[in-house]
C-alpha cells in the first residue's frame, strides 16, 4: 500500500511540472556489493522508497532542495542534499558500534564478535510494555535452551533451568550474578524495571569462571546506571486484572453434582435396579413412579426426600436443596485479581559522578482467594571517578516483601457439595458445609487464620577500581547481604487447626536472620600488540554465610486466644527450637582471552574452589575450561556475498554443583525428651551419618556452535549442539535399617545431557513507516541416567529379565533412560459393556481402565507389564516473537510459545474412593453406561488389580499465544508542549489463547488454574 500511495503521489507531482527524479545504486562501502532493501526517505516527510534486489532505487522529488536519508539495519544512516544531481550513488558504512556490541561475561565484558562460548543476551527494553513481577517473567519461552514454566501465583516468576537437568537431587537452578557479583538472594528482590539486559551463559567455558556453582548455567543481570547529563525522571504505572484462562475444570454445578451422586451408585453393582437412583421427576422412559417407589421397601412419603435419601444426602444437603439454596464454590474460592504497579526512577550525572535511583511498588492479587503479593523495591547505583586512576561506586538494593498468603483451599472447592451453607447460624465459619467431615470448607483458613510474613532484604556492592601501570587494573568489591524473615501464624478456634487439632487456638512464630558477605578481588590486564589482543583476568573470592533461626509454638490460650501470636506466653504447651547455620567458601580463578587478527579466538580458564559443606577428604576442586572461535568470514579466501558472517565456536569445560545442605557431609545431633521416673530428661543422639568423602557434582560439557549473518546481517542465525556428563551425583542414599540411619548424602552415578539449540533473528521489513522483526528459537534436550548406585544383578523390567546395574524403582530412575521417563501401565482405553467377559479375566468390569497386558498372563504386574510410555518434560520447545513499529508512533508485539511431546499425570480420574457417595470431585467426564467414554473410567473404578498402582497420563503439549502488547508514543512536539521528554500509553495481555488437549486447568500448570493477565499502563519521562 505504501508503494501504491507513493506511485500515486509521484504521478501527481509530475503533473505539476516542478519535480525532479533521482536514481542510483546503494552499495556496501567495504565489499562494494549492492544492498537490497535500503530505506530511502525524503527528510521532513513520510514519503520514500526501497532499493530493489540489485540495490537500485528511483524517487521523484519536489525540487533540488530535498534531502534524502539512506538507512539500513547494520549500517550508519546517511543524509545527502540532492541539489542538481539526477544520479546519486551511495556507499553505506557498517555500524561498528553494532558489530562490536559488548556482552557481559563472568567478571568482565567482551565484544560479541569475540565470544567463544554460548551466550545469549535478552534486552529488557523489549518487555517494557508487559507486566513483569519478576525478571523470569521475561524469559519463559523466549531463549533457546532456557526452560521455564510460568508461576500461577500473584508473585509471578517461573521455574529456571538451563539446558536440562544436571542433577538428581541437588538444585538445578542457574546461578544469578547481579551487576558483576554473585547474588544469593531471591529473584523476587530484583525489580525488572531496573534491568537493562540479561546475559545467559549456557556452555561450560562461559560459566566456568564461577566454578563450583556454575553447572546449571549463569544469569548475568545488568541494571540501569546513570548517564552524563541533566536529571531524567521516569514514572510508570500499570493496572491490570488476572482471571483464569478456562473454567470447564472448576467444580460441578448443582445438576452435575446430582448426576454425579446418581452415577456413583449406579456403578457399584448393588441389588437395586438402575432407575432406583434417578430423580422421580425425570425417570427413564418406560419406568413409572410406582415402580420407582417400589424399589425401596419402605419409601418416604415425600418423593423428593426419598430420592435425596437414596443419594445419601446429608440433612443439610436435603434442607438446602428443598430451599433452593446452592453455593457456587468456584466463585467463592476464585476471583479476578487486581494488579497494581508503580515505578519511579531518576538518573543523570556529570563526568565525575553518575547516579541512578529507583523506587517500585507492586500490589498483586491472584486468582485464588487470599493469594496476594506486595513488595517495595528500591535501588541506588552510584559511580564516582575520583581521579584518572581511581573509580569508586555503590550498588544498593533494598526490598520489603509481604507474603502473608492464606489461600482458600482448592481441594475443598472440589470436594464440597454445592448444596451447602458456608456459615453457621451465629455467623461463624462452618467447618463442614454439607455435613460431611471429608468435605471441609475451603474458606476455613482464609477466614480464620491470621498470618504475617514479611521479608526485608538489603544487598550492597561497594567497589573501588584502580588503574595500574602497564595496562593492569584492580577492582576490589565487598558485597554484604542482610535479610530478615518474620513468619507469624495464628489459627483461631474458628479453624480446624486451632479449634479441633489444637484446642483454644494455635500460634507459631519464626524469626530468621541472615548475614552474608563476599569479597571479590579482580585483577585485569588488557593489551593490544599489533594484530594480537590479550585480555587476562585473575580473581580471588571469599564468602561467609550465617543464618540464625528461632521457632516458637504454643496452643490452648487462656483466658482468651484473642492475642494470637502477639501473646505466645498465654498458652499452656510452649515449644522452642533453633536452627543456626554457618558456612564459608573461597575461590581462585584465572582466565585468558586471546584474539589473533580478529579471526582466531581463544579462551582458557581455571578455577579452584573450596566449600565448607564438603567432607574433609575433598574440601576443594578444580574446574578448567577451553574455548576456540574462528571468524571464517574474515578469511581472505572467504568470498560469499550471501553470508556476511560465518563464525564457528568450540568449547569444553568442567563445572560444579554444591547446592546441598551446609552440613550434609557431617554427623549431626538430634534431641529427644524422655521421663526417667522422676523428671524430664534430655537425650542427645546422632541423627545423620557423616560422609568425609563427600564432594562436588562435576559436569563436563562440550559445545559446538555457529553464528551466521545473512543479507548484510539482516538475518542472524545461531546454532549450538552440546553434550554434557555429570558425575559424582549428590543423592540422599537410603541405608539399611540395621545402620540406625535412614539415608546418607553420597556421590554416586552419572547423568548425561545433550541437546540442540537454534535461534533466528530477522528484520523482515524495514521501511520508513513500517518495521517488522522476528525472532524464532527452538531447543531440544535429551538426558539419560548412565549409572546410579553401582549395584549389579538380575532384575525384571518391562517383562524382560535383565542383568546389569539395578535401577532405583522407588524413585523410578532407570539406567539408560531419562530422568523424566514415565514408567506406568500403557492404558489402551476403558472396558466397554461389550467387553465385560474380557474385563472379567482381569477381575475388572466395564468402566474400568483397560491396559496392555505385556506378558498375556491375565494379571497386571508392575515389573512385567509397566512400560516406558512417554516423558514428563517437553521434547521440543519453540518460541516465536514478532515486533512491529508502524505509523511512526505505534509499536506492537506478539509472542507465541509451544512446548511439545510430553505427558503429565491426571490424578482426578483415579476414582477408587468409597467416599464418592458423600462428597464431590473435580469436574471431568467420567464413564457411564449412557456416556461411554474411552478416556476416563467409571466412578469407583477398580485399580486394586494393577500391581504397583496405575496412573493415567494425558497429553500436555500446547501452543500458546503467550504475550501480546500494543503501545502508542505521544508525538514528541506534543510531549514537549506538555513539559515532557516523552510519553507512552500501552496495553498487554498474557496467556490469551492456548491450544491443547489437556483436560485440567492448564497444560503448563496442570491441576492449578493459570492466570490470564490484562494490563494497561502509561510511562512519562521528564
Amino acid at each position: 500500500m505504501l508503494l501504491v500511495g507513493f506511485m500515486f503521489h509521484a504521478s501527481t507531482l509530475k503533473g505539476q511540472g516542478s519535480t525532479v527524479t533521482v536514481s542510483g545504486e546503494v552499495i556496501d562501502a567495504s565489499s562494494k556489493e549492492s544492498i537490497p532493501g535500503v530505506n530511502v526517505l525524503i527528510q521532513g516527510s513520510n514519503r520514500g522508497t526501497v532499493t530493489d534486489i540489485d540495490g537500485s532505487y528511483s524517487i521523484t522529488l519536489s525540487g533540488p532542495d530535498a534531502v534524502l536519508i539512506f538507512s539500513f539495519v547494520g549500517y550508519l544512516s546517511q543524509q545527502i542534499n540532492v541539489g542538481n544531481q539526477s544520479t546519486l550513488n551511495v556507499e553505506l558504512v557498517a555500524d561498528q558500534a553494532q558489530l562490536e556490541e559488548v556482552v557481559v561475561v563472568g567478571y568482565g565484558t567482551v565484544r560479541k564478535s569475540d565470544l567463544t562460548g554460548s551466550v545469549v543476551r535478552v534486552n529488557a527494553d523489549n518487555f517494557k510494555n508487559q507486566s513483569n513481577v519478576q525478571l523470569t517473567d521475561m524469559l519463559a519461552g523466549t531463549v533457546a535452551g532456557f526452560n521455564a514454566n510460568q508461576s500461577t501465583s500473584a508473585a509471578g516468576g517461573s521455574s529456571l533451568e538451563v539446558r536440562g537437568p544436571t542433577s538428581l537431587s541437588a538444585g538445578t537452578e542457574p546461578l544469578v550474578v547481579l551487576d558483576g557479583v554473585i547474588f544469593n538472594g531471591s529473584i523476587r528482590d530484583i525489580n525488572p524495571n531496573d534491568i537493562e539486559s540479561i546475559d545467559i551463559l549456557k556452555d561450560a567455558s562461559s560459566s566456568a569462571v564461577f566454578g563450583a556453582r556454575a553447572a546449571n548455567g549463569v544469569l548475568l543481570v545488568t541494571t540501569a546506571r546513570g548517564k552524563e547529563g541533566k536529571p531524567s525522571i521516569n514514572f510508570t504505572s500499570k493496572l491490570g486484572v488476572a482471571m483464569a484462562t478456562r473454567d470447564d475444570f472448576a467444580v460441578r454445578g448443582p445438576e452435575g453434582y446430582l448426576d454425579y451422586r446418581r452415577d456413583f451408585f449406579r456403578t457399584l453393582g448393588l441389588s437395586q435396579p438402575d432407575y432406583h437412583w434417578f430423580n422421580p421427576n425425570s425417570l427413564p422412559q418406560g419406568i413409572s413412579l410406582e415402580q420407582w417407589r417400589a424399589s425401596n421397601n419402605n419409601p418416604n412419603a415425600d418423593n423428593t426426600r426419598e430420592w435425596l435419601q437414596r443419594l445419601n444426602f446429608f440433612p443439610i444437603e436435603v434442607e438446602t436443596y428443598l430451599a433452593g439454596e446452592t453455593v457456587d464454590w468456584r466463585n467463592e474460592v476464585m476471583n479476578r485479581g487486581v494488579r497494581q504497579e508503580y515505578d519511579l526512577s531518576i538518573g543523570g550525572g556529570t563526568e565525575q559522578m553518575k547516579y541512578y535511583w529507583s523506587l517500585g511498588y507492586i500490589d498483586n492479587e491472584g486468582i485464588i482467594l487470599g493469594d496476594k503479593f506486595s513488595t517495595i523495591r528500591s535501588r541506588l547505583n552510584l559511580d564516582f571517578e575520583v581521579t584518572n586512576w581511581l573509580k569508586m561506586g555503590l550498588n544498593a538494593q533494598f526490598s520489603s516483601r509481604d507474603e502473608s498468603v492464606v489461600q482458600a483451599n482448592m481441594t475443598g472447592m472440589y470436594q464440597t457439595s454445592p448444596f451447602a451453607r458456608i456459615y453457621e447460624d451465629d455467623g461463624n465459619i462452618r467447618w463442614f458445609p454439607h455435613g460431611y467431615i471429608g468435605g471441609q470448607n475451603p474458606l476455613i483458613n482464609y477466614l480464620g487464620q491470621d498470618r504475617f510474613r514479611k521479608i526485608n532484604s538489603l544487598f550492597n556492592t561497594l567497589y573501588a577500581e584502580f588503574k595500574l601501570p602497564l595496562g593492569f587494573s584492580l577492582r576490589s568489591s565487598f558485597q554484604p547481604r542482610i535479610q530478615t524473615i518474620r513468619d507469624y501464624n495464628y489459627w483461631s478456634p474458628q479453624t480446624i487447626q486451632g479449634g479441633q487439632t489444637f484446642a483454644q487456638g494455635r500460634a507459631t512464630r519464626l524469626e530468621n536472620s541472615l548475614y552474608e558477605w563476599m569479597v571479590d578481588n579482580v585483577l585485569k590486564w588488557n593489551k593490544e600488540i599489533g594484530f594480537h589482543r590479550l585480555d587476562a583476568t585473575f580473581l580471588y573470592n571469599m564468602e561467609k554465610n550465617q543464618i540464625f533461626e528461632s521457632n516458637m509454638a504454643n496452643q490452648t490460650f487462656n483466658p482468651s486466644p484473642v492475642l494470637g501470636y502477639h501473646g505466645m506466653q498465654f498458652g499452656n504447651d510452649p515449644t522452642v527450637s533453633t536452627n543456626d547455620l554457618t558456612y564459608t567458601g573461597e575461590g581462585l580463578m584465572g582466565r585468558l582471552n586471546y584474539t589473533l587478527m580478529d579471526r582466531y579466538l581463544f579462551t582458557g580458564s581455571v578455577r579452584r574452589d573450596g566449600f565448607s559443606a564438603f567432607g574433609r577428604e575433598n574440601p576443594r576442586a578444580v574446574f578448567p575450561a577451553l574455548a576456540f572461535g574462528w571468524q571464517i568470514s574474515e578469511e581472505n579466501f572467504y568470498t560469499s556475498g550471501f553470508m556476511d558472517q560465518l563464525k564457528m565456536r568450540l568449547s569444553w569445560g568442567v563445572n560444579g554443583n554444591r547446592d546441598i545442605g551446609p552440613y550434609a557431609a557431617f554427623a549431626q545431633m538430634g534431641s529427644n525428651l524422655y521421663y526417667n521416673g522422676s523428671q524430664v530428661q534430655m537425650g542427645v543422639f546422632t541423627s545423620t551419618l557423616a560422609n568425609p568423602g563427600l564432594s562436588w557434582e562435576e559436569t563436563e560439557s562440550y559445545n559446538v556452535g555457529f553464528d551466521i549473518g545473512l543479507l548484510a546481517n539482516r538475518i542472524n542465525i545461531t546454532m549450538d549442539y552440546y553434550d554434557m556428563e555429570t558425575s559424582n551425583l549428590l543423592v540422599n542414599r537410603s541405608l539399611p535399617r540395621i545402620t540406625g540411619f535412614d539415608n546418607m548424602t553420597s556421590n554416586i552415578g552419572k547423568l548425561a545431557n545433550r541437546g540442540f539449540e537454534f535461534t533466528v533473528g530477522a528484520v523482515n521489513v524495514n521501511r520508513p513507516n513500517f518495521n517488522w522483526r522476528t525472532n524464532l528459537n527452538y531447543s531440544m534436550n535429551r538426558n539419560r541416567i548412565l549409572s546410579l548406585f553401582g549395584e549389579t544383578g538380575e532384575y525384571t523390567l518391562q517383562g524382560q529379565t535383565i542383568t546389569g546395574e539395578i535401577p532405583d524403582f522407588e524413585n523410578e530412575w532407570f539406567i539408560g533412560q531419562p530422568i523424566d521417563v514415565v514408567w506406568n501401565y500403557d492404558i489402551l482405553g476403558v472396558w466397554q459393556v461389550e467387553e465385560a467377559s474380557q474385563a472379567a479375566e482381569f477381575n475388572l468390569r466395564p468402566g474400568d481402565f483397560k491396559a496392555l497386558d505385556v506378558d498375556g498372563n491375565g494379571v497386571y504386574e508392575a515389573l512385567q507389564d509397566k512400560r516406558f510410555i512417554g516423558f514428563s518434560q517437553p521434547r521440543h520447545r519453540l518460541g516465536l516473537r514478532n515486533d512491529f513499529d508502524f505509523l511512526r508512533n505505534f509499536t506492537a508485539s506478539i509472542f507465541i510459545r509451544a512446548d511439545l511431546g510430553h505427558i503429565r499425570e491426571f490424578s482426578p480420574s483415579i476414582a477408587e474412593w468409597s467416599t464418592f457417595d458423600r462428597r464431590s470431585t473435580a469436574n471431568y467426564p467420567y464413564w457411564t453406561m449412557d456416556n461411554r467414554s474411552n478416556e476416563y473410567p467409571r466412578l469407583n473404578s477398580n485399580i486394586a488389580q494393577f500391581g504397583g498402582g496405575i496412573m493415567p497420563y494425558k497429553p500436555a503439549s500446547f501452543l500458546r499465544i503467550q504475550d501480546i502488547s500494543l503501545s502508542y508514543n505521544i508525538p514528541r512536539p506534543l510531549a514537549t508542549r506538555l513539559g515532557l521528554q516523552s510519553a507512552r500509553v500501552f496495553g498487554s495481555a498474557r496467556n490469551m489463547i492456548t491450544f491443547d488437549n489437556w483436560p485440567g486447568w492448564d497444560p503448563e500448570s496442570g491441576l492449578t488454574p493459570m492466570p490470564k493477565i490484562i494490563t494497561l499502563g502509561f510511562n512519562l519521562s521528564l
